[in-house]
């Protein structure tokens, strides 16, 4: 058998050359098909990002506004940051505060023994604050309270952006939050503190400004269930979320 090789040094150059010709003509071949399919090009996410960016900007832009439109008290400040809650009274939502407003209500009738009007519905006092350093979040994201009380709810907000406190029916934050998000083109938004109109929203306060505070009273349903509440500052309500737990 013949093992001799042929090392003719013409053969061996056209051979080189055949296999970089044919290592370039895949290479060409699949870059071509790369750029034919879209390579990494995605147009609808791109489109999104620039909405979302678009968005963000809008809403910073428009806070900003809002800020220079009222600017910040400082002696209000420092009232809300120096001021101590009372640790004696129970919690709201446990049942040491439910028996301690039983306690309340009982003393408030036997001081007037004979009288004959009715007896108001004991209003349960609740509080929530928005939490600083720009973050768009509530401290307290769930609260509990039974279906037909009255309550008084007392929201501080020591950020330094402006939120509110929108109450709204089951299953209805994505709606009102989109009308929110839509306030941006609207002009009177401003005026309007950035609450959409809706029959979805049940309690409100207006924008709160930074280490400001707002007391709201209203009644809540006898429907039991969970009740979600947002900031309707476009942008912030995807963050800024809550849920009122209605109970029997």
């Amino acid at each position: 058998m013949d093992t001799s090789v042929d090392s003719s040094p013409l053969k061996r150059f056209c051979a080189f050359w055949l296999g970089l010709a044919t290592f370039s003509a895949f290479g060409i071949f699949g870059f071509c098909a790369y750029k034919l399919t879209g390579g990494d090009h995605d147009s609808a996410y791109e489109t999104a990002s620039e909405q979302r960016t678009q968005l963000r900007e809008g809403s910073e832009q428009a806070q900003e506004e809002q800020l220079k439109a009222a600017p910040v008290d400082l002696a209000a400040a420092v009232s809300v940051l120096g001021e101590q809650r009372d640790s004696r009274k129970p919690a709201p939502g446990t049942k040491a505060f439910e028996e301690w407003m039983k306690q309340q209500a009982a003393a408030a009738a036997s001081a007037t023994p004979g009288a004959t009007e009715p007896v108001k519905t004991p209003v349960v006092k609740l509080s929530i604050d928005s939490l600083p350093g720009g973050v768009m979040k509530y401290k307290q994201t769930e609260l509990t309270v039974k279906a037909g009380s009255v309550v008084e709810l007392t929201f501080t907000n020591p950020d330094v952006l402006q939120h509110n406190f929108i109450l709204l029916k089951p299953g209805t934050k994505e709606k009102v939050g989109a009308l929110a998000d839509a306030m941006l083109i609207d002009p009177e938004a401003m005026k309007k503190q950035y609450i959409p109109e809706s029959g979805d929203i049940l309690a409100k306060t207006n924008l709160v400004n930074p280490f400001g505070k707002e007391v709201i009273e209203f009644s809540v349903p006898d429907a039991p269930g969970d009740y979600p509440y947002i900031c309707t500052f476009p942008g912030h309500w995807r963050l800024m979320f809550g849920t009122l737990k209605v109970t029997k």
